[in-house]
């Protein structure tokens, strides 16, 4: 199961991503640049947080779409970020890899009331699918003009003890344990002299999760963009990648066009005509399964998702035939109608996507990967996945030395469509000088899905950040340059506490012993970055362990 099954509610509000920026210029790592160039945000607190968030709507175990307080008690409720017992953080895995950037120690609470509620643990997860989502934007537009989404887990859900709501009986009787999440995030204010600056749209879902069920994407099916020209010189479709399925119980398809439509600057979908989702036979005209509402008010009480009834026909069809997204346009002016694919499966219904795909190592440390490949929504049983180095996505400076993170060349699928292959770190030996360890991607590719008219999604590949190895001994001489570091590039830590200067530190040794010895999730940790290596921690951790002593002369 997952956000996209019954039951299930969708809320919408705002989010605040407020992160330090010094560090987004590799060049600012140098420690001969005494004068970095701050970017958009220099002092970010790197705090993530849900400001206003409301249940918009709800969707029950029948399918019956609640949007009353009258249908349900639940519509209406808050939808928190706890920052209990601090702040979530947000963090990018390395200044060569800014596009999956991690919310780390988010609490989650969905209340009625004060004792009407449940609250979850996020799973740490990276956005994912970030695209151009403004349309005509301004070049120089920023982060206002992309979307994108994080999709993970609500572990150790705790329910209150009686709920006023019907919804959230079934919910937590469906899944006591742990929920599935999914938020899309768009119209991020990026300019410090707006009052919104550092604050966008969020819309999300809140549905059961099992056990197998991959975290961080829907097992099911794809639809991706239609490209109209094998060249690639005519315009390709105005929507984005999309993920659907289909429950063959209650005979619906569910789509999720959340990250999918474009916006305008009103924050509302352009005008793309009449929209519906279709079944799309290889030699047949496409079967429709009813209109689509991608409407702004779609968007913000359902998040864009919707279902569509199937006969027992349509399942039938639907099991080998790929899924999609058509434009009708009417007859006018003696031209006849038409229909066009803006988005589709893969023709053969092929689709593979891992489970985990933003992994921090050390040297020495080994790591399993689980893959999982689809066709139709089906396992896909006793496919080649290829695997090899991601370098588009990368400057030549990464994914270098190969020795310093290893994996086979090829891993195959079980009966139940899912791999498994491991992945080595050694030791990079500090290719970029200044920057801690290096950074790489491991792209995964299969034959079956290779139609260059609905191509792969190019933000599935896996990032990698491999630390070097650090071993010296515990003294200030060989710590001060890791901690001036920190301290230039994320001021807003020498606000609360200069971490470069040794009287400072030598009066905060224990508070700084307790947030250095926290799990990594806990949004306490120190470095908020998680961008410290274990080496280099464990050093710092054995030097304050001594008393934090000063320089040997």
């Amino acid at each position: 199961m997952s956000y996209l099954e019954v039951p299930r509610l969708h809320f919408s509000g705002i989010f605040i991503a407020n992160p330090s920026t010094i560090n987004n210029d590799r060049q600012n790592y140098d420690p001969a640049i005494t004068d970095p160039s701050p970017g958009w945000n220099s002092n970010g607190n790197h705090y993530w947080q849900f400001k206003n968030c409301t249940v918009r709507s709800a969707v029950d175990a029948t399918g019956k779409l609640l949007k009353a307080t009258t249908d349900d008690p639940l519509i209406g409720a808050a939808v928190a970020s706890t920052d209990s017992p601090s702040p979530a953080k947000l963090v990018d895995l390395d200044t060569d890899q800014q596009m999956v950037s991690e919310v780390w120690g988010l609490q989650v609470k969905v209340a009625i009331s004060a004792t009407d509620y449940f609250i979850g643990r996020f799973r740490v997860a990276p956005f994912d699918d970030i695209w151009g989502r403004l349309q005509n934007a301004d070049p120089n537009a920023g982060d206002v003009a992309a979307g994108a989404y994080y999709q993970s887990v609500l572990d150790l859900v705790s329910w209150s003890d009686t709920t006023s709501s019907p919804l959230l009986q079934a919910l937590k009787q469906a899944s006591p344990a742990a929920l599935s999440i999914k938020f899309v995030v768009d119209r991020f204010q990026g300019s410090s002299d707006q009052p919104d600056f550092t604050q966008g749209r969020i819309v999300g879902t809140i549905g059961p999760q099992w056990a197998d069920e991959p975290p961080h994407f829907v097992i099911g099916r794809l639809l991706r963009p239609h490209i109209f020209d094998k060249t690639h010189a005519a315009p390709s479709s105005p929507l984005n990648y999309a993920p659907t399925r289909v429950d063959a119980i209650r005979k619906r398809l569910l789509l999720d066009l959340g990250n999918s439509i474009p916006t305008t600057q009103s924050g509302a979908p352009p005008k793309l005509g009449k929209l519906q989702a279709a079944i799309i036979p290889a030699n047949a005209p496409p079967v429709i399964l009813g209109n689509i509402d991608y409407s702004q008010n779609a968007y913000e009480t359902s998040a864009c998702i919707q279902e569509f009834s199937l006969t027992d026909e349509q399942v039938g069809q639907i099991a080998k035939n790929p899924v999609g997204v058509v434009q009708v346009t009417p007859a006018k002016g003696g031209n006849p109608a038409s229909t066009a694919v803006l988005l589709q499966e893969n023709p053969a219904g092929a689709y593979a996507n891992v489970t985990q795909f933003v992994y921090r190592m050390n040297p020495g440390d080994v790591v399993g990967v689980e893959l999982i490949a689809t066709q139709f929504g089906a396992p896909a049983a006793n496919q080649t996945i290829t695997l090899k180095y991601e370098t588009s996505q990368f400057s030549p400076a990464n994914n270098k030395p190969r020795t310093a993170l290893t994996f086979p060349a090829s891993v195959k699928t079980g009966h139940d469509g899912r791999a498994a292959f491991c992945m080595t770190a050694g030791d990079p030996g500090n290719p970029r000088k200044f920057i801690d360890g290096q950074v790489y991607g491991v792209r995964f590719s299969w034959a079956k899905d290779n139609d260059p008219q609905f191509p792969r999604d190019p933000n599935k590949f896996i990032s990698v950040r491999v630390f070097d190895s650090y071993d010296k001994a515990p003294t200030w001489e060989n710590l001060q340059p890791i901690l001036q570091q920190y301290a230039k590039l994320y001021p807003f830590m020498v606000g609360k506490m200069n971490i470069a200067d040794l009287p400072t530190i030598q009066s905060n040794i224990q508070a700084l012993q307790r947030v250095l010895n926290m799990p990594i999730n806990d949004p306490r940790y120190m470095p908020v970055t998680r961008d410290m290596s274990r080496d280099k921690r464990q050093l710092l951790i054995e030097w304050l362990n001594l008393g934090a002593p000063g320089p040997a002369s």
